[in-house]
């Protein structure tokens, strides 16, 4: 159902919803939030309780009438596993999510961004330069051992307590390099590492 126009746009500051499917992108923007000094821009990090990609383009539809900006990112690692388990015909994810990005792309204000394969790539991206196509989160956390990264957990708790977001900070302009060297994602080659995250601190002006 669509939220309240009142309280989003047109209210002397914008507003961006940022729509993610997985809590570690939640805790990240946060932090983010926290920690940014955003003088015009609120934004909302939305993680839905429905995870399909059919709700998510819904509630990015849905959200692009009702804020400034509407950024949807995406963790392809998921995607890509469904496709390759996938049994029997029909639509692919893959194929799914490209009508979804053709879509949007009738609507200014939304910005897809993809991770392949997912949220730690960008982190790994603080590290070091890499062109390298890790199929699963296993596979890039296994890169942190010896980096500040090391001990590396999913949880709010370490999310929190380490804050991440500052303790990568000093890397920042070194991973939105990193990630700008990797290019724009291309959905006929899905399986090459992109960090399309970073584009958030251009719309940001960060």
């Amino acid at each position: 159902m669509a939220r309240s126009k009142s309280t989003r746009k047109g209210a002397g500051k914008d507003v961006y919803s940022i729509v993610v499917d997985g809590e570690t992108e939640v805790w990240y923007f946060q932090l983010l939030k926290q920690y940014e000094s955003l003088k015009n821009v609120d934004i909302k990090p939305d993680l839905p309780k429905k995870k399909k990609l059919s709700e998510l383009y819904d509630l990015v539809v849905d959200n692009a009438a009702e804020f400034t900006k509407v950024i949807w990112v995406i963790d392809l690692d998921v995607i890509i596993k469904e496709d390759k388990e996938r049994r029997g015909g029909g639509k692919s994810a893959l194929q799914e999510l490209k009508e979804y990005i053709d879509s949007l792309e009738q609507l200014d204000n939304v910005h897809v961004l993809i991770n392949t394969p997912c949220l730690e790539y960008w982190y790994l991206l603080h590290l070091k330069q890499t062109s390298k196509y890790y199929s699963s989160f296993k596979d890039v956390s296994k890169q942190f051992k010896g980096t500040i990264l090391e001990g590396y957990e999913k949880t709010e708790k370490y999310y929190k307590t380490k804050n991440i977001y500052l303790l990568l900070k000093p890397g920042l302009s070194v991973a939105i390099d990193n990630a700008k060297r990797l290019g724009e994602f291309d959905i006929e080659s899905p399986e090459t590492g992109k960090a399309e995250i970073y584009k958030i601190f251009e719309l940001l002006n960060l």
